[in-house]
C-alpha cells in the first residue's frame, strides 16, 4: 500500500529552464508529483510558471498524453492546428500523436498545472 502524499508548491524548488521544446525565454516548474507516487500510468505533475514573453515551443506527444489546467493568465494554447486563448480555470487536453505549443503574449504570468500520463 503506498503511503499519502501532501506537498505544496512553495516546499518544492523551483526548476528553471529555457527555451522549452524551442520556445522562447524561460519557464518554471516544480515537480509536485513523480511517476513513482501513482499505480496508474501518471508521469507527472508540474506546477509551471510561464513569464510574459515566454512560450513553451511546438512539440509532439507520442505515447503521453498531457492536460493543461490554467491557474492564472491567458495564454494562447495550439494544438494540431488549433488555437485557443486561454483564460483561469480553462483546460487543455493534448492527446497521444497531437502537437502543441503554448505562448503567454499578454502581461503577466502564466500559471499552469500541467499532468501527464502514459496511454
Amino acid at each position: 500500500m503506498m503511503k499519502a502524499s501532501f506537498t505544496s508548491v512553495l516546499a518544492i524548488p523551483a526548476i528553471e529552464r529555457g527555451n522549452e521544446h524551442g520556445g522562447l525565454g524561460p519557464i518554471s516548474f516544480r515537480r509536485l508529483l513523480r511517476e513513482t507516487d501513482f499505480k496508474a500510468p501518471i508521469d507527472f505533475v508540474d506546477y509551471t510558471i510561464v513569464p510574459s514573453g515566454s512560450a513553451i515551443g511546438m512539440h509532439q506527444h507520442v505515447g503521453n498524453e498531457e492536460m493543461y489546467f490554467v491557474v492564472s493568465g491567458e495564454p494562447l494554447m495550439r494544438v494540431n492546428g488549433y488555437e485557443a486563448r486561454l483564460a483561469k480555470g480553462s483546460l487543455s487536453v493534448v492527446r497521444d500523436g497531437e502537437s502543441h505549443e503554448l505562448i503567454n503574449d499578454r502581461g503577466g504570468d502564466v500559471e499552469i498545472l500541467v499532468i501527464q500520463v502514459r496511454v
